[in-house]
């Protein structure tokens, strides 16, 4: 059996421009960017696609992707990010491994994923909705077992704090300043 590619990665780590590793992941910059800043985020699990991982590694790789993108938008003063994960062959993944790709997006980076909207009757729509809920409704019946997820009480301006107390700034408040 041959190595795959991404995992020989780890084992040539001078060869790459690594941006973050743990032990559940890695992140380089892609050496074929499709802009500038174009990192991937790896799982060290080699998995062909993203249903072998486990869900503890998928939610990890998911929260490293989310401060790579907070990265970008403030080192690189981006606009916003496209985080993609090409899932199988005929979704355009070409190495049998997972890999997430975040793209730092500017105003008139040229990079255009969009695609023409198809047009679908509503007897189509409800008859894919059916096929897909009959299972959904077996998969997450366990849905208790999802991690859960917790809100941190906001700080009110009006409240009171110790001098010299630093609070962190509200990531969603961060976000509406990166809206072009």
């Amino acid at each position: 059996m041959t190595e795959c590619d991404i995992c020989a990665i780890l084992n040539n780590k001078e060869e790459f421009r690594f941006i973050y590793e743990d032990e559940v992941c890695f992140v380089i910059l892609h050496e074929s960017p499709a802009v500038l800043g174009h990192t991937l985020v790896i799982p060290k699990q080699h998995a062909a696609i993203f249903e072998e991982l486990e869900d503890k590694i998928v939610e990890h790789i998911f929260i490293v992707c989310n401060k790579i993108s907070t990265l970008l938008f403030d080192k690189l003063q981006v606009h916003g990010t496209n985080v993609i994960l090409n899932n199988g062959h005929d979704a355009g993944q070409e190495i049998n491994h997972v890999v997430v790709n975040v793209l730092p997006r500017k105003e008139n980076d040229k990079l255009n994923l969009e695609w023409e909207p198809k047009k679908t009757s509503e007897p189509e729509l409800k008859a894919v909705a059916s096929r897909i809920m009959s299972v959904a409704n077996m998969i997450f019946a366990g849905k208790d077992n999802l991690p859960q997820v917790k809100i941190k009480e906001e700080h009110h301006q009006d409240s009171h704090h110790d001098e010299g107390e630093k609070l962190e700034e509200n990531y969603l408040a961060k976000s509406f300043r990166r809206t072009p």
